[in-house]
């Protein structure tokens, strides 16, 4: 029972490491699609906090349901 359960937690560690690298290149494709579908947009790292503003304008909006 401790060798299956090794086995089977080795397998899962080796499928995620593998795994990993295919994740990296989905987040680098989806940056590139992001860039090229609003070219003047600002990356997250230099995009201002949403709390950090001093900007106290809120409007308040109702959703009418479409029946």
């Amino acid at each position: 029972m401790k060798t299956m359960t090794r086995i089977f937690i080795l397998g899962f560690a080796f499928a995620l490491a593998a795994c990993s690298n295919t994740w990296t290149g989905v987040g680098k494709d989806l940056q590139e699609m992001g860039k090229k579908m609003d070219p003047q947009a600002k990356p997250p790292e230099t995009a201002p906090a949403p709390n950090s503003s001093s900007n106290t304008n809120t409007k308040d909006v109702t959703v009418t349901p479409v029946k």
